[in-house]
């Protein structure tokens, strides 16, 4: 009942503003236009006020009455659907905060839960809290983890969280970056991915961050890929699979009875 009122509301004032607005400055300084369109007199700013000042009263006049009703009529039109507008945005951004924050709880939970054969937890994506520095080896224990997902049942990587399920955030990961936010994570944990997995792999991860206990975390939700994933550097090429709360590497020999197996 108070979302009806409010929005009664809203439609009301800016229905009566778009209105206002149409009659009151808008009506005035159409007149003025016309009287220079039609006395073909060179506009100047000063010659713009003093027909102004002239022609203000005689908007407001009873001869007037159908040129200021139509203006004050369209004005109210463009008012209302303006409010429409404002409403159905306030809507949607009320339905987005409720999802956020269910999804804050249900995140909340999964780091409870612990890691899993869906969920692993990591640090950071490059900054070694043991060696108080940059360590790009992380970044291939973050490609091998997504690829093992990838040729498993998928799950989610939280970045920001440690093996305990302590919420550490980003803070230290960001200011190793050259766009220290978090576009500039984002691009980065890609750059990953099409690196040391392939272009085509950016399109089965999704990236989203979230504030948790005032500290930034990132989620990456991994789908499984129909074919075989592979982490390649410059030495090897190797196969990845999640299996319980861990990832593995894979012989030749295992990987292709472990695909033929899946095929099942």
């Amino acid at each position: 009942m108070n979302n009806i009122l409010s929005h009664i509301k809203t439609i009301l004032i800016q229905t009566i503003i778009g209105a206002g607005i149409f009659y009151f400055f808008l009506h005035p300084f159409t007149m003025v236009l016309y009287w220079f369109e039609l006395s073909d007199i060179p506009y100047s700013l000063s010659k713009f006020q003093e027909i102004f000042s002239q022609r203000l009263n005689e908007s407001f006049s009873f001869n007037m009455r159908g040129m200021g009703g139509l203006l004050t009529l369209f004005g109210a039109v463009l008012g209302l659907i303006s409010s429409l507008f404002w409403i159905k945005i306030k809507i949607k951004n009320v339905q987005i905060d409720k999802q956020q924050k269910l999804l804050h709880r249900d995140l909340s939970e999964i780091i409870a839960d612990g890691e899993s054969e869906r969920v692993e937890f990591k640090s950071s994506i490059r900054y070694d809290y043991y060696r108080k520095a940059i360590n790009r080896d992380l970044e291939k224990v973050i490609a091998k983890t997504i690829t093992g997902f990838m040729n498993a049942k998928g799950g989610k990587l939280i970045i920001g969280v440690d093996d305990d399920g302590n919420i550490i955030g980003l803070d230290k990961d960001l200011k190793t970056l050259k766009h220290k936010n978090k576009d500039g994570y984002e691009r980065e944990i890609f750059r990953i991915i099409s690196t040391q997995l392939g272009h085509e792999a950016c399109f089965s991860n999704y990236i989203s961050f979230y504030k948790l206990n005032g500290e930034d975390v990132c989620v990456i939700d991994i789908e499984p890929s129909k074919k075989p994933i592979y982490v390649s550097d410059t030495e090897n090429t190797t196969f990845y699979v999640r299996t319980g709360n861990a990832t593995y590497p894979l012989t030749v020999r295992e990987a292709v009875n472990y695909l033929e197996t899946r095929k099942l």
